[in-house]
């Protein structure tokens, strides 16, 4: 089973699919997501520039990830173009522990190398020790902290990235 692109339908399944992770991490006192981030409008103006790629099971949305060409709000010094931006990396919490996440993460390296980019980029909340772990094992090297500074409510990221061997 592989990503397809999401379709215009597929934006109230996203957002509740997010809003169900937020929920999750919340009470397991993981600050990652908080619930009401996403706006069911956000999803479909995403959904529309063609960002968001589903893994379904049947017509059911179980997976889902975002990919940008560039993001200048986590990584500003880097130019369009050079990589590839992994964005909401989220799964149906009936699905933990089968791989989902790993293989959604797998499909938009192979899709980066196919576009011709070397390197895919990340990110996650920096006191976010378990998802930077996994990150970790899969390769994604530290690269550093982002601040958005001392006036904005969003907590500082840490930034990965790994580089692709071309195949």
């Amino acid at each position: 089973m592989l990503p397809t692109p999401a379709h215009p339908a597929d934006a109230t399944a996203l957002t509740e699919l997010r809003e169900a992770c937020a929920r999750w991490q919340q009470q397991r006192g993981i600050d990652q997501w908080s619930p009401g981030e996403l706006s069911l409008a956000t999803f479909a103006d995403q959904i529309d520039r063609r960002q968001w790629w589903v893994l379904r099971d049947g017509h059911t949305v179980q997976a889902a990830v975002r990919l940008l060409d560039e993001d200048p709000h986590i990584w500003p010094e880097e130019p369009a173009g050079g990589a590839l931006y992994v964005h909401g990396l989220m799964a149906d919490r009936t699905r933990a522990g089968r791989g989902t996440g790993g293989r959604l993460l797998t499909w938009a390296e192979e899709r980066a190398r196919e576009r011709g980019l070397h390197t895919v980029r990340l990110d996650c909340v920096a006191h976010n020790h378990a998802l930077r772990s996994y990150y970790e094992h899969r390769g994604y090297l530290r690269r550093a902290t982002h601040d958005f500074g001392p006036d904005s409510a969003l907590h500082p990221v840490m930034r990965y990235e790994k580089p692709l061997d071309p195949r």
